[in-house]
């Protein structure tokens, strides 16, 4: 309808590659058909895990390109009724594993030349990482002020940005992001963020705040929620979806 704002569903998961893998495609696929998120990013990606969602999502377009990491670690889905890509790309934000950094691509909506919207995603370091238990020191602050001066060059202001991932921290890299203009969904609604891994009965652990949505510019969450889906009892993967409505707006 014209003069609507233009309103569309982000989801972020972190796919939890193969673990408990061919069980775990059908509660996955479940998931992506009946949520339909008209934009995912995912994390922990790998190529068996890559085929379930290209059929699940048949109506979306990912990046394809000849970087690994694009195949087993991050991707950016988008419903290509909807989005259309511009550009696209791989940032190195200082991270000890070889493929992972900050995954990018700029969108546009069909049939309209502006504006253009930065959807983003990272996998930060877990904190069991060999290197952090030797030093007793984080690496998720460096590399939430690598991802901050990546977007700030990737998308200036006033561009629309929605950053999306497993950040394996609720504090210090939060701080940074949030200094640095992106707001989180959770607190931009008001409300208490939520648990998101681990997802029982597939894995255990202490309940912890691990995945994030923010967005700077001319966009505004609408609704953010933490999916605790299953099917026969087993759920996509040991982190829960998050899915976000989010509001394009006038720069």
């Amino acid at each position: 309808m014209s003069g609507v704002p233009p309103r569309f569903v982000v989801c972020s998961l972190n796919l939890w590659r193969t673990r408990h893998w061919p069980a775990r495609s059908h509660p996955l696929d479940a998931f992506l058909r009946s949520h339909r998120p008209d934009v995912l990013v995912v994390q922990e990606l790998s190529p068996e895990v890559r085929s379930v969602i290209d059929v699940s999502l048949d109506g979306h377009d990912r990046v394809t390109d000849a970087f690994p990491g694009w195949s087993c670690e991050s991707n950016i889905y988008w419903h290509r009724g909807l989005f259309e890509p511009v550009a696209y790309g791989r940032e190195d934000i200082g991270q000890p594993q070889a493929e992972r950094g900050l995954y990018w691509v700029r969108l546009r909506r069909c049939e309209e030349p502006a504006p253009t919207l930065v959807v983003a995603t990272a996998h930060y370091t877990w904190p069991g990482h060999p290197g952090e238990l030797r030093s007793g020191i984080s690496p998720r602050t460096a590399e939430a002020r690598a991802t901050v001066t990546a977007l700030a060059r990737i998308a200036p202001a006033p561009d629309a940005v929605v950053f999306a991932g497993d950040l394996n921290d609720f504090f210090h890299p939060l701080r940074v992001l949030r200094e640095a203009g992106l707001d989180d969904s959770f607190s931009a609604l008001g409300r208490m963020p939520r648990p998101t891994i681990p997802s029982v009965p597939a894995a255990n652990g202490i309940p912890s705040v691990a995945d994030w949505m923010l967005h700077r510019g001319p966009i505004r969450p609408m609704s953010t929620e933490v999916v605790d889906f299953f099917v026969d009892g087993l759920p996509p993967s040991d982190h829960k979806p998050l899915l976000t409505t989010y509001r394009m707006e006038r720069a």
